[in-house]
């Protein structure tokens, strides 16, 4: 089956300036030495994929990071500007350089083409001013300084800093006053749009939130995707039966994972397993979730030990090739490449490592196919 993208672009995204992957697989492994942009190509997916449902997903990244608006700011701070004093920017880490609000220039550009998807999103920062039509209604209009280098502006009403996102055929205005841009607060939901393609992340940390864990569970449960999580357990336990959620159904209830194992005469908490098999689970329920779309795994040996990587990525290809899911992985770990590599051997034309090297401000991306990534693996070549 043809992946959903085969080739993706990003400028001037975090420390990407401009990185261009062609030739893009079904499940794709990404490796680098630390500060080579592999947590910022899937947080560019993640945002690509949300399409008019970005605004949501940028600020979730920003509070993933501690780098969202601080909680007591006031929304003079974050919205309207006195451009005598220079000012902080709540979206600069998004940018390269961490610019401040007068000195950002740079416009995200995010892009796919290829495969069965072609997608384009662009992200920039503008000043606007709120103005009345004829016929009574408001509009943002965007305003220039006198002068490159100035934050010097032509018109006399307030100011509004406002995030802009750019789309064929769709252009949306959030000023960073808007709800949801501030710790703790949500998007209304009149802004919630569904993402133009299921897009799953999987942190770095193992165990994701319960109630993220829950949600995941219930939109799969009874159905034969459930088989499929409790089957990939079984890598990891074979005696492990079938997997149930438990707990109050309101918001605030705390939900557990039960495992009924062969071992015990009573269902037991998941957790009560250790971290490799919670790691695993919130890994294949994800992946189970993510049906037409991309599932993004940040650092994926985490908690997994090596002698059963092998057969979790034996269980990713088969199921993202089952239920049309193109994943993308990071990775620091050796164990995590020889593994993959020897999984994509099984799946020709399905696998694809991309290392990433910087050099400077550039990043250079070196693909491995499998016949490649067979060679540089037997002949212990360095491609993490």
């Amino acid at each position: 089956m043809k992946p959903i993208i085969t080739s993706l672009s990003i400028e001037n995204f975090r420390s990407l300036r401009k990185l261009k992957i062609d030739g893009l697989g079904m499940v794709n492994l990404i490796t680098g030495k630390n500060n080579t942009g592999k947590s910022s190509f899937l947080e560019a997916l993640r945002i690509l994929a949300a399409g008019a449902a970005a605004p949501s997903v940028i600020a979730s990244i920003l509070r993933y990071r501690e780098e969202d608006v601080r909680e007591g700011e006031s929304s003079s701070a974050s919205s309207s500007m006195d451009f005598g004093q220079e000012s902080s920017n709540p979206f600069g880490s998004l940018f390269p350089g961490f610019p401040k609000l007068s000195e950002n220039k740079d416009t995200i550009k995010l892009g796919s083409n290829g495969g069965r998807r072609s997608m384009r999103l662009d992200i920039s920062i503008g000043f606007f001013t709120e103005e009345r039509r004829p016929d009574g209604t408001k509009e943002f209009v965007r305003q220039k300084p006198y002068s490159p280098g100035h934050a010097v502006f032509m018109s006399s009403e307030p100011l509004k800093v406002a995030l802009v996102l750019e789309e064929p055929g769709l252009k949306r205005i959030l000023p960073m006053d808007y709800p949801g841009f501030s710790r703790g607060r949500t998007f209304p939901a009149a802004l919630n749009e569904k993402p133009r393609l299921p897009c799953v992340f999987v942190s770095p940390y193992g165990g994701e939130r319960t109630t993220h864990l829950a949600a995941l569970w219930d939109s799969i449960a009874l159905s034969d995707r459930e088989k499929e999580v409790v089957e990939a357990l079984k890598i990891i336990d074979p005696e492990i039966m079938g997997v149930s959620m438990v707990g109050g159904a309101g918001p605030q209830q705390i939900r557990t994972a039960i495992v009924r194992s062969r071992k015990f005469a009573a269902p037991v908490p998941l957790r009560s397993f250790g971290d490799g098999l919670n790691r695993l689970f919130g890994i294949v329920l994800s992946l189970v979730n993510a049906k037409d779309g991309f599932l993004l795994i940040d650092e994926f040996e985490n908690g997994i030990h090596y002698t059963v990587q092998l057969d979790v990525w034996k269980a990713i290809f088969r199921l993202a090739k089952l239920l049309n899911v193109q994943v993308f992985a990071t990775s620091h770990s050796w164990d995590a490449v020889e593994t993959f590599e020897k999984a994509a051997t099984l799946n020709p034309e399905d696998g694809l490592h991309i290392r990433l090297t910087r050099k400077g401000e550039e990043v250079i991306p070196t693909l491995f196919h499998e016949k490649e990534l067979a060679i540089a693996t037997r002949e212990h070549i360095e491609v993490r």
